[in-house]
């Protein structure tokens, strides 16, 4: 939703409408359009009352997704911009077309980490209008990859109420996407195919507009080309914000009430979020009213946001919370270990159970003399008096000799299962790895507590 705009003055130039298309006549690159309107975003409300404009260069770079530590490329990028042509192709409202050409942005400058600029007025005017100008959504220009797909945004999104863009001329529209020049892009098919589908999908994919190709023909030929506009379904899928939604936050309105200007405040909302935002006026506003702050109070907020200062209550918090988080992950770590030595448990005692059935079922089949020759020949291979005490006191059963009872059995020909195929269908995994889980979470509950 866009803003409602202050109405301008009646003035002739202004109120011209039906424009046929907008010229910038000079290859951009993607910084430099992007720039462009990041640089218009930050000056539109003032575009008819302000002589000039600034902004922080940090929070221009942030705008346009770009590293503010390279000044020098974001130099070079305005310097384009001062050596671009904006034309203008207009339909006056006696039916005559005009045409008028302009430097896009005469002066700027960057100082302390302050980029200034202005414009010249006739085309402040007519950038301020928004029958030629729509304010594009912030987290489109971010995330934009292609200028191809940027120039058919800025073109599509100033006639999303309408639906449709007017019909463009295919040499127009060449000359729109800075293809003009290219021979390779004179066929409507190779156009098509190079520039008008990448482009759309990438609009469809990342834009709150989604976008469809119509074309006009002359026998067999493309003689003109327009885009029907629908809102895209997948913006809250891709997290974009309306203007109106940060604007109306507790946050921005806070920061406004600072003094801190309009796109400073959505740009601090936009990338700390609200609660950050709120927790660094409260500590601004402590320090201020015991007399802390030696400079300006919108200075040091400017800091604390920026540079993250810390409130001692909010040291405290922070500690409590890093206490807090620790310990609940050191009882999910006890509980899970817990929960698995019960499961392993429980599988052992069952395989054992199942074991140990086996061995005495085969016991039991052997004669009285034999079941005596079976029980000393096994007590003569047990390692330890204490195995052999706990085997002649639970015979078979035996918790303690029962690795060696397996190993006698199985040595005899008696069929046993393995501890694996007993417990493959276990949803914790077999015996053994179960075992090696219940080993590495041990070793993790002693390596960090």
């Amino acid at each position: 939703m866009r803003r409602a705009l202050t109405k301008p003055k009646e003035n002739k130039q202004i109120l011209k409408k039906h424009v046929a298309a907008i010229h910038i006549n000079a290859k951009l690159s993607l910084l430099q359009r992007k720039l462009v309107n990041a640089l218009l975003y930050n000056a539109y409300d003032g575009l008819l009352t302000d002589n000039q404009h600034s902004i922080s260069t940090s929070v221009l770079c942030e705008m346009i997704g770009f590293d503010s530590k390279n000044l020098a490329y974001l130099k070079a990028s305005l310097k384009g911009l001062m050596e671009t042509v904006v034309e203008f192709d207009v339909m006056e409202d006696d039916g005559e077309q005009s045409w008028e050409a302009m430097v896009l942005l005469p002066y700027a400058k960057i100082k302390g980490g302050t980029c200034t600029y202005r414009y010249e007025r006739s085309l402040a005017e007519k950038l301020y209008h928004p029958d030629t100008y729509s304010k594009i959504n912030l987290s489109v220009l971010r995330e934009m990859n292609s200028s191809h797909a940027l120039v058919l945004y800025e073109n599509c999104f100033r006639f999303v109420n309408i639906g449709h863009t007017s019909w463009w001329d295919v040499d127009i529209f060449r000359k729109l996407m800075a293809v003009d020049q290219m021979s390779s892009y004179k066929p409507f098919k190779a156009l098509n195919r190079n520039v008008i589908q990448p482009a759309m999908k990438e609009v469809n994919k990342l834009s709150n507009i989604h976008v469809e190709l119509e074309t006009r023909m002359k026998g067999r030929s493309v003689t003109g080309l327009r885009f029907t506009i629908k809102p895209n379904p997948q913006l809250s899928l891709i997290e974009m914000e309306e203007e109106d939604d940060i604007n109306e936050t507790r946050a921005y309105k806070a920061l406004i009430r600072e003094g801190i200007s309009k796109t400073l405040a959505r740009a601090w909302v936009i990338e700390h979020g609200e609660e950050y935002v709120l927790g660094k006026l409260d500590y601004a506003n402590d320090q201020a009213s015991s007399g802390k702050i030696k400079s300006s109070k919108s200075g040091f907020l400017k800091s604390a946001i920026e540079q993250d200062f810390k409130h001692e209550k909010e040291v405290k918090r922070d500690r409590q919370k890093e206490v807090d988080a620790a310990r609940d992950v050191r009882r999910k770590l006890e509980y899970e270990l817990e929960t698995l030595r019960a499961t392993l448990r429980s599988s052992e005692s069952a395989f054992r159970q199942e074991c140990t059935q086996i061995i005495q079922k085969a016991f039991d089949a052997l004669s009285a003399a034999e079941k005596d020759a079976v029980s000393l020949e096994f007590e003569g291979k047990l390692s330890a008096r204490v195995f052999v005490q706990d085997f002649k006191k639970s015979s078979w059963a035996s918790r303690t000799a029962f690795i060696d009872a397996v190993k006698f059995w199985e040595k005899r020909g008696t069929p046993l299962p393995s501890s694996d195929e007993f417990s493959k269908e276990n949803p914790q995994g077999t015996i053994e790895q179960m075992r090696e889980k219940v080993r590495k979470l041990e070793e993790e509950m002693k390596r960090k507590y």
